[in-house]
């Protein structure tokens, strides 16, 4: 079962940099990683009139896609399905499974806090935010990351992945 973990933050924070920056710090660790981006809007990743948005629209609620080196699935769900659900189905043989977003979530989360006049997430409703990413010193109570400091970020993942897995 991979260890999932969601980064969270306001829109503009850095969430997307930072995890293109711990994708490295995991590879360099042979640490096999799958990212999911969870939106609060409509999306379409199949473009009108191909041939698997065309077996959609007859009907077809999955379709993939794939070239031997690739692949990609499109699927209806019939009920709404979260973005932790998603990583346990589809990413099951991987070490980690990072979500970008969803902080409904209910698995640790790592805030990133860019310069936003919006108060921190973890300073409302939101649970179990484990350390905060920002540039200023925001929390005397939770481990605290530069944004540059992907690799401290990384290392903390790793321990809790440790503690998890003892």
């Amino acid at each position: 079962m991979p260890f999932i973990l969601s980064i969270v933050g306001r829109s503009g924070s850095g969430k997307t940099t930072l995890i293109e920056k711990l994708i490295g710090h995991f590879n360099e660790r042979d640490r096999k990683i799958a990212i999911i981006k969870h939106l609060r809007h409509d999306f379409d990743m199949d473009r009108p009139g191909k041939d698997t948005w065309r077996y959609r629209e007859a009907g077809c609620p999955g379709v993939a896609i794939t070239n031997d080196r690739e692949c990609a699935l499109v699927e209806r769900l019939d009920r709404p399905t979260g973005s932790v659900e998603v990583a346990l189905r589809f990413f099951s043989g991987y070490d980690i499974v990072l979500i970008e977003g969803d902080k409904e979530a209910d698995v640790f989360k790592i805030e990133v806090v860019g310069d936003s006049a919006e108060p921190p997430l973890f300073a409302g409703e939101i649970g179990n935010i484990v350390a905060v990413v920002s540039d200023r010193l925001l929390s005397k109570d939770l481990p605290c990351f530069t944004r540059d400091d992907a690799s401290g970020v990384g290392r903390f993942i790793e321990g809790l992945l440790f503690e998890i897995n003892r």
